[in-house]
């Protein structure tokens, strides 16, 4: 028979701990949670409370990347799964040219329709040729929540190469406030498989006309098995295009 461990106040399980048998439940993720606020952070925290956040979503990534990246196994399974909050604040937060996998990013704050303060949004407020998000790594696993993503004329909100299995919910791909134009895709990708887009929106924070050329652009030979549901996209020339060379487009699902 196994030793009884009274614990009266607290159990802190640390990365990589791992628990055994019947806990209620319960377990240990190994993940670790970062938080995110451009206006009290820094470039050299942790991230690791609200008291020493990251100054910036892509301070935050770098420090989710390589905190993954160090448990056995995660090059062949991925059971670390971080966690970062972005706080949405007065400023817009700088473009991402990297994205995490294996990884919830979530912005708090105030709904991501509309434009200004208290939005976590992602992309300059203003400017031509600015974009929110143009990555060109694969990227897996990785769940998007109560986000804004802005760019202006011929920038992209939200383009990246090859997503597998990744979410997107009630988040917002939006023109700039100031974008002299339009961008050129609201949302753009080479590869898609087993994603999902729920509740999000296609806006413009500045006039009628400038929404995206392209709402959702997929340009190269997968969109299959993702799912589009509840969400309101909008693009000046189609609301949606998949490329002629998308050959495994089976079993996707436009509804709502």
């Amino acid at each position: 028979m196994g030793q009884q461990v009274n614990v009266y106040r607290k159990l802190k399980m640390f990365p990589g701990a791992i628990v055994e048998g019947s806990w209620n439940g319960s377990f240990d993720t190994g993940g670790t949670t970062y938080y995110v606020n451009n206006i009290t952070g820094s470039s050299t925290a942790d991230g690791l409370s609200w008291n020493n956040p990251c100054d910036q979503v892509s301070t935050a990534i770098t420090l989710s990347e390589a905190s993954r990246l160090i448990h056995p196994g995660t090059t062949t399974n991925d059971y670390i799964r971080n966690t970062i909050v972005v706080q949405g604040t007065g400023t817009a937060y700088t473009a991402l040219t990297a994205l995490p996998s294996y990884c919830d990013v979530i912005g708090l704050g105030v709904d991501p329709r509309g434009n200004g303060t208290g939005i976590a949004r992602i992309g300059a407020d203003t400017g031509t040729g600015e974009s929110g998000v143009v990555a060109t790594a694969t990227v897996r696993g990785t769940n998007f929540y109560n986000l804004q993503f802005q760019a202006g004329l011929d920038g992209y909100p939200f383009k990246g190469t090859n997503f597998f299995r990744c979410r997107w919910e009630n988040c917002v791909f939006a023109t700039n406030g100031s974008p002299a134009g339009q961008p050129a895709a609201g949302f753009e990708a080479g590869i898609c498989s087993g994603n999902v887009w729920k509740n999000c929106h296609w806006i413009t924070a500045s006039s009628i006309g400038t929404d995206s050329a392209i709402g959702m652009n997929i340009t190269s030979t997968h969109f299959h098995n993702c799912l589009v549901e509840d969400c309101y996209i909008a693009g000046t020339t189609a609301a949606i295009v998949i490329a002629a060379g998308c050959v495994n487009g089976y079993g996707s699902i436009v509804r709502g």
